[in-house]
């Protein structure tokens, strides 16, 4: 769920700050859709309204309170087919994650973005990683491939709503990952919360692709840091 550092729900002021950032294509996890707790709105098209990005798509992988709860896409170009695949799950009663796959057309170029939820199991963490995989594998190879989003590397959940970070000098998906794509050097802390603090979000890429560059975006409108990136196309 979008929410800031406190607790209340601002999106207006999540979207006036990555539009400072002038993105063309927006990551988006924990999004919320006609909930009790969003207040009944729609979080996806609220953020597109306020940063100006008019394409979005939304992958839902729950029913909750009314509504529904998945992530998503924000583009300033024109998306050509969009598709949620939902994450392997090794117990029913873990939640369902997703992976939202985007075509998206920058003139006669084509691009494939993948907005990411990870499990806080490991287990699954892998399945997926394998997942992403087989599904990355049907692209057109001269098409670009970009996957971004909450890899929860290193979480274990431990109650309601509470997780601990178990640091490593690898995790086993992001190496599953790097088979095919080139990743972001990333070490700085991205997910805070009063049991840890933690580097658990990322982005893979397409290996004939040039990073420019890349930004952890220290403000507190979430309990994540968002991250920026420029590649060259």
């Amino acid at each position: 769920m979008v929410k800031d550092w406190i607790g209340k729900i601002d999106v207006r002021r999540q979207a006036i700050l990555l539009r400072k950032f002038h993105p063309d294509v927006i990551f988006l996890q924990e999004i919320d859709m006609y909930t009790k707790r969003s207040y009944y709105r729609n979080q996806l098209y609220l953020l597109s309204k306020y940063t100006g990005l008019t394409f979005r798509a939304m992958g839902t992988n729950i029913k909750y309170k009314n509504g529904f709860y998945g992530d998503g896409i924000l583009s300033r170009f024109p998306i050509e087919y969009s598709a949620n695949y939902l994450s392997p799950l090794t117990d029913s009663s873990h939640e369902q994650r997703g992976i939202l796959c985007n075509k998206i057309a920058f003139g006669n170029t084509k691009i494939n973005v993948f907005s990411v939820h990870l499990s806080t199991f490991e287990e699954e963490r892998v399945l997926t990683a394998k997942e992403l995989l087989r599904i990355t594998s049907k692209v057109n190879k001269n098409e670009p491939i970009i996957i971004g989003g909450d890899f929860n590397v290193g979480i274990k959940k431990i109650g309601n709503h509470k997780y601990l970070y178990e640091s490593k000098t690898s995790y086993p998906e992001y190496e599953i990952l790097k088979e095919k794509f080139k990743s972001i050097n990333n070490s700085e802390i991205t997910w805070r919360s009063k049991e840890s603090n933690a580097c658990i979000d990322s982005f893979f890429y397409s290996k004939h692709l040039q990073l420019l560059k890349q930004e952890t975006i220290k403000a507190d409108i979430s309990d994540h840091y968002p991250i920026y990136t420029e590649f060259l196309i």
